[in-house]
């Protein structure tokens, strides 16, 4: 395995915004999708334009076998990247002062997956297995901090079924300790699957809205049966962590701890680049 370091921990801008979103039914989707296009984009767009400089949102894949024992996502990717300091636009309280309310469908929290709340953004963590599956939300530095494996791929190597993974460490374990297995013993045990394309992680970092999570990851697949091969039926080359309160590999809940999607590399917008309104066809 071919292990380097090509970023830092640094805490300065530009910061890359990950965010996760899932519904709790597929009947949903036509409603929230709706939402987001017409309404939500334009909203964001509207409040970030002084400091956003990419915005994108990619589709999730299907769900495939087995993945909610992953903590799978089942709606859509959105990536940010903000150039400023978002922290310039926090009143004294940390409140941000957006320029209007954002528009929010009847009955979204339910839609969403998330529990009951008078804020749509919860700072709290609510994820569960059997429970709610509310927005996860990070930010990491816009260069990845290792990259394992595959950085010789280029665009004609074929299509890339992309597991992104967003997980934080139990209670009790700090991001070393936690860091020193994910690093030394999941990742080299990971990258020996030859099923495995691409293996790249950066650390998340503080800030305003930063939830409880301590690393993103990307682990790309040709595809879904790749993935399953390499990390369901052959699962038990996974050494567990001494310190994992969870008996199942990845050996973090999931939903709690660790979540995903499973996303391609192209988005279905590139919001700033793309958007010009909500548009229908006949």
């Amino acid at each position: 395995m071919s292990q380097v370091k090509v970023g830092s921990k640094y805490m300065q801008p530009p910061y890359k915004n990950w965010i996760f979103q899932n519904v709790s039914d597929p009947a949903y989707i036509p409603k929230v999708l709706r939402w987001f296009y017409k309404d939500h984009v334009e909203d964001s767009i509207s409040m970030t334009g002084p400091f956003c400089g990419h915005y994108s949102t990619y589709h999730a894949l299907p769900v495939p076998l087995d993945g909610e024992d992953f903590g799978t996502y089942n709606l859509f990717m959105t990536n940010h990247l903000f150039y400023l300091d978002r922290a310039e636009y926090y009143g004294p309280q940390g409140t941000w002062i957006r320029p209007y309310c954002e528009r929010w469908p009847e009955n979204f929290l339910e839609m969403t997956s998330q529990p009951p709340t008078n804020e749509f953004r919860d700072p709290e963590w609510h994820g569960s297995r059997d429970g709610y599956h509310p927005f996860v939300s990070c930010y990491t530095p816009l260069m990845w901090e290792y990259d394992f494996k595959g950085s010789e791929r280029t665009i004609d190597d074929g299509p890339n079924y992309r597991w992104v993974i967003i997980f934080k460490y139990p209670a009790g374990v700090s991001q070393e300790e936690g860091d020193e297995w994910f690093l030394h013993t999941f990742v080299p045990e990971v990258c020996e699957a030859e099923e495995v394309r691409r293996f790249l992680t950066a650390p998340c970092i503080p800030h305003f809205e930063k939830g409880p999570w301590n690393r993103v990851a990307e682990i790309w697949f040709e595809d879904s049966n790749r993935w399953h091969d390499a990390m369901v039926k052959n699962a038990a080359r996974f050494t567990k962590p001494e310190w994992a309160q969870y008996d199942q590999f990845p050996y973090l809940e999931p939903y709690k701890d660790f979540t995903g999607i499973f996303v391609l590399d192209y988005p279905n917008s590139n919001h700033l680049r793309q958007w010009d309104g909500y548009y229908v066809t006949r």
